[in-house]
């Protein structure tokens, strides 16, 4: 390093000297010369614009838990119901029609769609799409048969992938079981929220009903319906439209909009606040993010890296972290993954507009399949938008933008430019599918999203207008829960996505639960990853149980574990006007685009990504790709993990009948890519 570069320095060191802040001198001098050697690293906090380094996060009061973790009702579209077409059972009827060899037609009938795969690819989807379109219409004409039956005169549409949805609620007159979905307000506060139907599944259609009992109750007229279609034994399945929940936010707010004093760190960037009674800005600050570096792997540039402990390598020595997720090992090894490598993360949508998401070239387009304008939240429906809208459920809640925030994670963010954060993977190819929106997100469009990411069916647009995917996912994240057994669509789009050799990865869910008890973390062929906290321990929120695969850093915004003064919650891309402050002088600031979020929604993206980097690094793709990542990037949990106190977590087991000590099954141990630099 030249003489005149020290000089600079010295300099801008100047006035943290006058302050006393050795500790903090000392390590970002360390930064800026690497150990005495030109290395690459994060930039200094004060050589980076104030929109490249400004974050939003503050430990939170122990108080919210338990209202965090409290029991929630299951919500369900009113008078929305998913029913499925014969598909499969019209695919030899299909072929036969379109004069394909007895013989195929023969095993076609035996063998079901796994016969469709002998066929050149141009056939197969013809013969499936024939075969949907043809099941559809049949299951649409009996599903209008069976509800006329009881005087019901439903919408009904057919989706493509074969999934026809109902809807009973035009009928009732007086919509007197339907709610607002967001609890604690009145109808003249809330009267633009979508509303929902608190769904019991003990409830039952009477034997005998009246046309004026189900005019007058949406929720009855759903229930009935539901009944007799499923008696009429003419589809695949029929379910209710339930509404997934994307992973708790905090609640409405009601602490300072800055975080309070920290204390300095040794190991990490100075760790300042604004005054808490410094309201930020509400005008959004323009910004020209800076060219990316080139990715070569090593240590990134990105200014808040320093904060992302969730990439560091396992372990309690110096720059470990017990619940780091060894990404930084396997960047120092330059593998930094590939765009041939496709995650599809089904949340919220993308910030396209977010300074380290814009110029990033990891991102293809996307779709928005929220079919409910009110629940899209961004005046229309089905398109090729998918700008992430916000999700907030009430005026007194704000947007949570966790779609942006998970695909931050995964490697939507550009890394090594220089501003803000670093993604999971340098290089890969991130594509939104935006199915949550305002209060949550509909069952029949999550299922829409996973046929449309892994190439299965088109998006149908305004004027039936097929927005179709270029780029097929190998790999599918959904950050998102529904207290309710796997949905037999959402398993069957699971099924078609994984026989096209897609990894689907889901979160474990967030209320300290047996993960049985939500989807799709109770489906099959998926990845389950709960929560894992800085300190290499079950985050306490985290669901558990024998269907929790693996853990990853999931964080904990309500402790501070290394004492820095933040929150050991996952940083990532997240545009906010809420408690910004600059870490260099303490200031609030107008606006900021990175946030400490907590969750099994944070978790499952480092799963994601850490599969991407093993497939740009295997070539290995489908139930191959995942059996890698069990095999090479597995930390074993030691003995004890996971245990605690009975009276301490009433949905844990007893180690053995009448002990005080309870155990919480994590999957077989925690993700650390680390190991899969040494294993073969």
């Amino acid at each position: 390093m030249s003489q005149r570069r020290w000089s600079l320095a010295a300099l801008a060191l100047a006035p943290l000297l006058a302050l006393g802040a050795c500790d903090q001198i000392g390590d970002l001098v360390e930064r800026m010369r690497g150990g005495g050697v030109e290395a690459p690293g994060p930039a200094p906090l004060d050589d980076v614009p104030v929109e490249a380094r400004a974050l939003s996060g503050a430990v939170q009061p122990q108080d919210q838990v338990a209202g965090l973790l409290a029991a929630e009702p299951v919500l369900v579209a009113p008078g929305q119901i998913l029913v499925g077409a014969r598909v499969e059972q019209e695919l030899a009827e299909t072929a036969s029609e379109m004069g394909l060899a007895s013989s195929f037609v023969r095993a076609l009938r035996a063998d079901g769609l796994d016969a469709i795969e002998t066929l050149p690819q141009n056939m197969i989807a013809e013969v499936r799409q024939r075969a949907e379109v043809e099941a559809s219409e049949t299951a649409r004409s009996a599903a209008r048969d069976v509800l006329g039956r009881l005087g019901i005169d439903g919408e009904i549409q057919v989706r493509p992938g074969g999934v026809v949805t109902v809807n009973v609620a035009a009928i009732a007159a007086e919509p007197t079981s339907l709610h607002f979905a967001q609890q604690g307000g009145d109808a003249a506060t809330q009267a633009d929220e979508p509303l929902s139907i608190e769904w019991n599944t003990t409830d039952r259609c009477p034997r005998i009903v009246s046309q004026g009992q189900l005019e007058a109750d949406v929720a009855l007229a759903t229930r009935c319906a539901i009944a007799r279609l499923q008696a009429s034994r003419q589809f695949e399945f029929v379910e209710p439209n339930y509404i997934a929940d994307p992973g708790f936010e905090l609640p409405p707010r009601e602490r300072p909009s800055a975080p309070p004093p920290v204390r300095p760190p040794t190991t990490n960037p100075p760790a300042t606040t604004p005054p808490a009674s410094t309201p930020p800005a509400t005008t959004p600050r323009a910004t020209t993010p800076p060219a990316p570096a080139p990715q070569v792997g090593g240590v990134p540039n990105d200014p808040l890296y320093a904060l992302q402990w969730n990439y560091r390598p396992r372990g309690a020595g110096e720059g470990q972290t017990p619940g780091g997720a060894g990404f930084a090992q396997f960047w120092d090894a330059a593998q930094i993954g590939s765009r041939q490598v496709r995650v599809a993360v089904l949340d919220t949508g993308l910030d396209l507009t977010h300074p380290d998401i814009a110029a990033s070239g990891n991102v293809a387009r996307g779709v928005d399949l929220i079919a409910n304008i009110e629940r899209g939240g961004d005046g229309d429906g089905i398109d090729a938008n998918a700008q992430d809208a916000g999700d907030r459920c009430g005026a007194a809640t704000e947007n949570s933008y966790h779609g942006t925030h998970v695909a931050g994670t995964v490697g939507a963010a550009a890394t090594n430019d220089r501003v803000g954060v670093a993604g999971g993977a340098w290089s890969v190819t991130v594509i939104p599918v935006r199915v949550l929106g305002r209060c949550g997100g509909e069952l029949a469009d999550i299922v829409s999203g996973i046929r449309w990411a892994a190439g299965l069916a088109p998006a149908l647009g305004a004027g039936n207008q097929q927005i179709v995917n270029a780029t097929p996912a190998d790999i599918i994240n959904m950050s998102l829960s529904i207290q309710a057994p796997c949905p037999a669509s959402m398993q069957a789009a699971i099924d078609a996505a994984v026989a096209r050799n897609v990894v689907v990865v889901v979160a474990a869910g967030n209320k300290a639960n047996q993960a049985a008890l939500y989807a799709p973390a109770n489906c099959n062929n998926v990845i389950v990853v709960g929560a894992g906290d800085a300190r290499g321990q079950l985050a306490f929120y985290s669901n558990f149980g024998p269907q929790v695969d693996i853990l990853a850093p999931g964080g904990d915004v309500f402790a501070d574990s290394d004492s820095d003064g933040r929150p050991d919650g996952v940083l990532s891309t997240k545009a906010t006007q809420a408690g910004c402050y600059d870490p260099v002088n303490r200031n609030s600031t107008e606006r900021c685009y990175y946030a400490f979020s907590q969750g099994t929604s944070m978790a499952a993206p480092h799963v994601s990504a850490a599969l991407a980097l093993l497939a740009a690094q295997s070539g290995l793709r489908g139930r191959p790709l995942e059996d890698a990542l069990f095999t090479r990037a597995l930390a074993p949990h030691g003995a004890n993990f996971a245990e605690i106190e009975c009276a301490r977590s009433r949905n844990a087991t007893p180690l053995a009948e009448g002990s005080a000590t309870c155990a919480r099954p994590s999957g077989r141990g925690s993700l650390d890519l680390g190991l899969a630099l040494s294993s073969p």
